[in-house]
């Protein structure tokens, strides 16, 4: 009686979360992510999220929420994904003034100095509006196939993305 009792709960507990909760996969979330925009003559780079729902990706800011682009699955036309690799002048510079005061930070400065970094960047465009992400090293491995998968647009690459 005791087992048909708990089996009971169970049921109805799993039978709750189910009907209670979204849709298993129905939104992903990735943040560590920058949209550049114009702002006059400067480029401007804004923390964002963006979010994957059932049938629209909105890139939304991360300082106040407010949604700076939503677009449907099926007016993403295009999609590629570049880096551009940068040398550390200013972590080498800033290791190379607090070396003057610290001798053997020498050591790290001049390695550090000459060392390239990478940038991450995807650029996704519609029949009429664009956006260009700054995507951090981390989650690009993930956001680009969950991007795929999601609009069924192929991200072309753009030199090596090793």
């Amino acid at each position: 009686m005791r087992y048909i009792q708990r089996s009971t709960a169970i049921i109805l507990i799993l039978s709750f979360i189910t009907i209670t909760s979204p849709v298993l996969g129905a939104t992903e979330t990735y943040d560590n992510i920058e949209i550049v925009q114009a702002d006059g003559d400067n480029l401007r780079e804004r923390s964002v999220k963006v979010v994957f729902d059932e049938k629209v990706m909105r890139v939304v800011s991360r300082s106040n929420g407010t949604v700076l682009k939503e677009w449907n699955y099926d007016t993403i036309k295009f999609a590629e994904y570049s880096y551009t690799k940068s040398p550390r002048w200013k972590t080498g510079l800033g290791l190379t003034a607090a070396s003057i005061v610290f001798p053997l930070l020498w050591i790290v400065t001049i390695p550090i100095g000459f060392t390239k970094h990478r940038r991450h960047w995807v650029t996704i465009r519609t029949d009429d509006d664009f956006a260009v992400l700054k995507v951090g090293k981390g989650i690009r491995k993930v956001f680009i196939p969950a991007f795929e998968t999601r609009t069924n647009v192929p991200i072309r690459a753009l030199g090596d993305d090793k």
